[in-house]
């Protein structure tokens, strides 16, 4: 009787150091690597690197602690994180292929969960995610060719479009405003736009290399005035398209400079003169203005902050200024911060010298 006491007092202390609260995005500055190296003005930070739950937080609650005690660690590991989705209610979530689940890090509530083990069979091949504006989680498959449902709780609720030829599935974006959900086709070379309720609205695209064409297209991303990105993979560029497909801006050509494109993985709008895209085979995270001009491109091969083994998904966290990478071969998610560009001097005022 004396030891099970004992023993339950010290699972009580154990418990109750786990679950502290951290902000695991809290500033670096002066610490972490930061892009362009002095003495140019930084633009980009690296805050950290998540390989496991434990990156972001302890799951919290002296119940799940206890659980942990009893039933052994919650395995998080990322083995080949694809594409990821930030979301201000459900966290992060990423697609794992290699480990044929989604992984949610729900860093308000503490809480990890693993998405797919409720669908029969699972998820064997999971590219793309992103969150219906129900709050339900939709996952591209490329070898079940399907959107699978899913609740924030990991419930399996059904296919999505559960008529529709998909040939294979991969990027996945939603549209706030009006619920609809855009799905790169990759064998289609199309982005097909579906209603929330899964119906078809219209097909954009088609196989070429003309503005507004494709050549198997994989990921995709939405800024906040009507434009679409898409990685155009095998045109070697990223394309930004209005609403109903008509081309706007073409970033990046094939190439071996910085800046250039020979695999163009995830996309995203940072605002209306930002625009960040992943450059999967030379390992780099590229960033350009809203006229596809270059502003920076940084990364290597390698495994050390900024570095980068066959990078692919990406998604950018605007509320809190972050950008999150999936670093597939390092098995981890990376995560920078995009710094406030230098204020521009004004030419005019530096003739006339200092005012008296």
């Amino acid at each position: 009787m004396t030891r099970a006491l004992a023993l339950l007092a010290l699972l009580l202390v154990l418990a109750s150091c786990a679950g502290t609260r951290r902000d695991p995005f809290a500033t670096t500055a002066g610490i972490a690597p930061v892009w362009p190296p002095p003495p140019e003005p930084p633009r980009v930070e690296h805050v950290l690197s998540i390989a496991d739950h434990r990156d972001l937080f302890e799951e919290g609650g002296f119940g799940r602690s206890l659980a942990r005690l009893v039933g052994g660690p919650v395995d998080s590991r990322l083995v080949r994180p694809y594409a990821i989705a930030v979301d201000a209610k459900l966290g992060l979530l990423v697609t794992d292929p290699g480990n044929q689940c989604v992984h949610r890090f729900d860093w308000d509530s503490r809480r990890y969960r693993r998405i797919g083990e409720s669908l029969a069979g699972g998820l064997p091949s999971p590219v793309g995610v992103a969150v219906a504006r129900d709050g339900s989680i939709l996952v591209a498959d490329s070898r079940l060719a399907s959107i699978e449902r899913f609740s924030s709780d990991g419930r399996h609720l059904g296919r999505f479009a559960p008529g529709h030829p998909f040939r294979r599935p991969a990027g996945i974006a939603v549209d706030e405003a009006s619920g609809e959900v855009y799905v790169a086709d990759v064998l289609a070379h199309q982005v097909l736009v579906f209603g929330a309720d899964g119906a078809l609205q219209r097909a954009l695209g088609g196989n070429g290399s003309a503005p507004g064409r494709f050549n198997f297209p994989t990921h995709l991303g939405l800024d906040g005035s009507g434009g679409l990105l898409v990685a155009d993979g095998m045109n070697f560029r990223v394309q930004r398209l209005a609403r109903d497909g008509a081309a706007l801006t073409v970033y990046g050509r094939v190439g071996t400079a910085r800046g250039d494109f020979a695999h163009p993985k995830g996309v995203a709008a940072w605002d209306a003169e930002t625009f960040v895209a992943v450059e999967g085979l030379h390992d780099a995270l590229v960033l350009f203005d809203g006229e596809g001009r270059l502003l920076l491109a940084i990364g290597e091969a390698g495994s050390g902050p900024g570095q980068f083994w066959l990078p692919a998904g990406l998604a950018a966290d605007r509320a809190r200024g972050l950008l999150f990478v999936a670093d597939s071969f390092n098995s981890r998610v990376q995560v920078f911060r995009l710094l406030p560009a230098p204020a521009v001097s004004d030419p005019a005022q530096e003739e006339k010298g200092p005012t008296p």
